[in-house]
């Protein structure tokens, strides 16, 4: 298996993690706050990272100072903002949803790509995009156009979407702003700034944050610390610094596909809409990818163009 395989094997195991913590977080919100679920679940990823990159690279503290305001934008947007959206949509709205409005982070991290990274957008792109926005309006809608025109969404899908939002500009900040780090130290110090981030607002906000945890609530912990963060951070940051954040970015879009599965496994039903919107946001990301040519190719924007 050559070393791109690696990368991608690695990214569809990260998706598969994800749409597991979208269940595992949906039943952990339920005894306790999004909050406090996020502040562990990071507490538990800070506590195995930082002793792992001190053993097998060490920390240069120069290079963190450099990048200091970098990391810790994306420790409160990627870690904090991120998950305190996504906890406390999926109090408001199911685990598929939430992970099909998920699949329509690729798209936005294109169009963020563009205006941060100066990556020229084609047209190719901007269709996928388009059918993206059609797939998640059809799942944040349920299929309704009085919905859509009343624009009575659920609170929990529009918060879903914040997250969304964040996770891809987490994506794409280190291309631009964090030099002189590697993939471990960039993903141990944004983890642990986020867990500290977590923390604090638990303590401000649960009463019961420090009290140790059942049994069942520590197994979904432990879970979402060590697959849901240490490990698939670890894999989409590495991805992101070998093939780029647009090309990864594609990949979450197997989520949905692997919340749905495992829903149908837990024995729960997935509505037309829900279908209908997932096929939309995959044809989006197959139009955007090149795999599907709907439209001949042309060339991309000028650089000047694509970041207006």
């Amino acid at each position: 298996m050559n070393h791109h395989s690696w990368i991608y094997l690695k990214l569809v195991l990260t998706t598969l993690f994800w749409a597991a913590v979208f269940h595992v977080g949906k039943y952990a919100v339920t005894l306790t706050s999004p909050v406090a679920v996020g502040a562990w679940r990071f507490i538990v990823a800070a506590a195995v990272l930082l002793p792992l990159v001190t053993l097998r690279e060490g920390w240069s503290l120069p290079a963190v100072r450099r990048n200091a305001l970098a990391l810790t934008v994306m420790s409160a947007v990627g870690v904090f903002g991120f998950n305190v959206s996504l906890f406390y949509g999926l109090r408001l709205t199911s685990a598929v949803n939430g992970a099909l409005i998920m699949a329509f982070n690729p798209a936005l991290t294109v169009v963020l790509s563009a205006l941060i990274n100066r990556e020229s957008v084609t047209m190719r792109q901007a269709a996928g995009l388009l059918l993206g926005l059609i797939g998640v309006s059809v799942v944040v809608s349920k299929g309704s156009w009085h919905a859509l025109q009343a624009m009575s969404f659920s609170a929990g899908d529009l918060l879903v979407l914040l997250g969304s939002l964040s996770w891809a500009i987490y994506s794409v900040i280190p291309k631009r702003f964090v030099h002189g780090l590697s993939t471990m130290q960039v993903t141990g110090s944004t983890i642990t700034g986020g867990a500290a981030l977590m923390a604090l607002c638990a303590t401000a906000t649960t009463p019961d944050f420090l009290q140790p945890p059942s049994l069942p609530m520590a197994t979904a912990i432990v879970f979402m610390g060590l697959f849901g963060s240490v490990l698939a951070y670890l894999w989409w940051n590495q991805a992101v610094q070998k093939i780029g954040a647009a090309s990864v970015a594609v990949f979450i879009n197997l989520v949905p596909i692997f919340t749905a599965l495992i829903g149908l496994l837990l024995g729960q039903s997935i509505s037309l809409a829900q279908l209908c919107g997932a096929a939309l946001v995959i044809a989006g990301v197959l139009v955007s990818s090149g795999r599907f040519k709907v439209i001949p190719a042309v060339p991309a924007l000028p650089q000047a163009q694509a970041c207006r």
